[in-house]
């Protein structure tokens, strides 16, 4: 019988769940609502259970993430907003349960990992990748490997400059106006009343969504001088925001940047990057 592969990308509306080949083809999926703990993992696990060839599991998950591998929380969720996750043992849960070598990632360091090998970052070593919807998250891979210190980077979070004449206050409930507040989905939808997918056509709106996240490409240009930035999201996989953010780091850049600023890209492998990076975590567990 022939090994599989198990993936699971965690998410806060829905988890993923998938059984591929040791090639990362796609055998089976399913996608159940994220609700409280018990609820959502036992659909997964039963989902699993009808599979007896798995040999090793990768989760690729919303955070915030306790990935120091020293702490015995390793593979939890850290304290969160969301009801009831707070502390759920993400990565010891499903792997007592599947009983197969198991790891986790975040759901962008997977995503940055994936993007890197079969993406947009193919043929880069050192590749950022940034998620911009409900939230904002990034990430940044170097030689296939998530850079992390203590904890996973929470660089939706930085501060930014405000744009003149926007006078919108923000909508992060720790710092208001820091990238997040001022510039994933809910705050465009809040600033300009209305449903972001109906603004297609405005300029202005896009014009300034670039110019906060070109803030962002110019924190990874000078402090991790990445080769490439890729967007993906809702937000970031808009037809002309690439180009946008380009043409914004260009200008907040101002010129300065040692070798040139990093290539901005929009994702390669869309709303699947985070699975598949989930899979190729199987895939190295597996050998």
């Amino acid at each position: 019988m022939t090994s599989l592969l198990a993936a699971v990308e965690a998410g806060g509306t829905k988890f993923r769940a998938a059984v591929m080949t040791p090639e990362l083809g796609l055998v089976d999926e399913v996608r159940v609502p994220t609700t409280e703990p018990n609820e959502t993992l036992g659909a997964v696990e039963a989902f699993f259970a009808r599979y007896d060839s798995v040999v090793a599991l990768g989760i690729a998950s919303f955070g915030p993430l306790l990935v120091d591998h020293s702490s015995p929380m390793y593979g939890s969720i850290a304290s969160t907003p969301k009801p009831g996750w707070a502390g759920a043992p993400l990565l010891s849960r499903l792997r007592d349960t599947l009983g197969v070598p198991t790891d986790i990632q975040t759901d962008v360091e997977a995503a940055a990992v994936a993007e890197a090998s079969h993406g947009a970052g193919l043929g880069h070593t050192r590749v950022a990748y940034v998620t911009v919807g409900t939230g904002i998250g990034a990430a940044i891979a170097i030689d296939g490997v998530p850079f992390r210190g203590r904890d996973h980077t929470e660089l939706g979070h930085i501060p930014v400059k405000r744009i003149a004449d926007d006078e919108f206050a923000g909508l992060c409930p720790f710092h208001n106006d820091c990238l997040e507040g001022m510039a994933a989905g809910p705050a465009i939808a809040e600033r300009w009343n209305a449903d972001p997918e109906t603004l297609t056509g405005r300029d202005e709106v896009w014009d300034l969504e670039a110019a906060y996240l070109a803030q962002l490409v110019r924190t990874f240009t000078y402090g991790f001088a990445p080769d490439i930035v890729i967007f993906g999201g809702g937000v970031g996989t808009r037809p002309d925001m690439a180009d946008r953010i380009r043409a914004a780091v260009a200008t907040d850049n101002a010129g300065y940047a040692v070798s040139g600023s990093p290539l901005v890209a929009t994702a390669g492998l869309g709303e699947d990057a985070g699975l598949i990076g989930a899979a190729m975590m199987a895939q190295r567990l597996a050998g």
